[in-house]
């Protein structure tokens, strides 16, 4: 069965966020359960964690809740390598029996679905919600179009990550001309920061290391409770330690509140940071990847460092 006859052939979907969702996995959920729903069905909306307060300007947004699968019958995994990215509701996905449809472009995706949707070439999940649409014959409107937006702006950092391409853009210009606000999306995104989100930034760069092509500092439980900082506070320093000019790749060690130590990677194009990430049971994209680990902060540290240090002398790394 392809992915389209699964979708015109459900009456309820159960629509998965990753942990730790961003605004691609967030926009292309809204936007593929209001495609369902427009098409006569029901969507269920699920996510392990909390919305980033960065994405509370999306209507809908409040849908989302750590629900297990009830009477549904097609589960759907957005924008995620793996079914452990969805945390527990992702078990219970698989002990539910549902059919999985699973639609992403990391190109660490590993294929776990009953059917598989899986663009590489893609720069973000919402592209390829953007391509069923024609297909499912649902125009489209100025909600859907802000939700797609908003999956393609955060998820190239504002069309400036290197798999923007042509397209991306062009997508993104009609997504416009459909309604939805450009400003809009990159003020709420990239612009709207409290003061406990700086506070948690400083102190997260006030914990940055050096050592050769490579730059890493921590975010821990102690650092959010000080700066009265929630957990989500810390999204995108890493991307802010990319820019260190003498370093090739950048990495950021989080404690997660369920005491998982989240590590997020980013690096220069030349350096594949999706295999560090593989290797550890995450995934990604080449230049921006992650997984999250078991252990002390210092453990997984260690850990990670090793193997980032062994993959920029690789010979293949030039």
């Amino acid at each position: 069965m392809t992915p389209l006859e699964l979708l015109r052939g459900t009456r309820r979907a159960y629509i998965m966020a990753h942990q730790a969702p961003d605004g691609d996995a967030i926009g292309s959920a809204l936007a593929l359960g209001r495609a369902l729903e427009k098409m006569g069905g029901q969507a269920t909306l699920a996510c392990e964690d909390p919305l980033p307060s960065m994405l509370a300007f999306l209507p809908g947004g409040e849908q989302f809740e750590a629900r297990e699968p009830g009477d549904e019958d097609l589960a759907i995994a957005l924008d995620a390598s793996d079914l452990g990215r969805f945390g527990s509701l992702g078990e219970k996905v698989a002990q539910s029996g549902l059919p999985l449809l699973n639609i992403d472009h990391h190109v660490t995706n590993r294929f776990f679905g009953t059917v598989n949707l899986v663009k590489r070439e893609a720069a973000a999940t919402a592209e390829i919600i953007y391509d069923l649409l024609p297909d499912l014959k649902i125009p489209l409107d100025p909600l859907l179009a802000t939700y797609l937006l908003t999956g393609l702006v955060t998820d190239t950092q504002g069309f400036r990550t290197a798999n923007t391409t042509v397209r991306t853009l062009e997508i993104a210009t009609q997504l416009m001309r459909a309604g939805a606000s450009l400003r809009e999306i990159t003020e709420k995104v990239f612009r709207h920061w409290d003061l406990s989100t700086l506070r948690l930034w400083g102190a997260i760069i006030e914990s940055l290391r050096l050592d050769g092509r490579m730059v890493w500092a921590t975010e821990t439980r102690t650092m959010r409770s000080r700066h009265g900082a929630s957990a989500d506070r810390g999204d995108g320093v890493v991307n802010l330690l990319a820019s260190v000019g003498q370093a090739d790749i950048a990495i950021v060690f989080r404690e997660r509140e369920d005491g998982l130590i989240e590590v997020s990677l980013r690096s220069r194009p030349e350096v594949d940071v999706s295999s560090i990430a593989q290797y550890f049971g995450g995934g990604g994209h080449p230049q921006a990847a992650g997984c999250s680990l078991e252990g002390k902060l210092e453990e997984v540290m260690k850990e990670v460092l090793a193997k980032a240090k062994e993959r920029l002398s690789s010979p293949l790394e030039g």
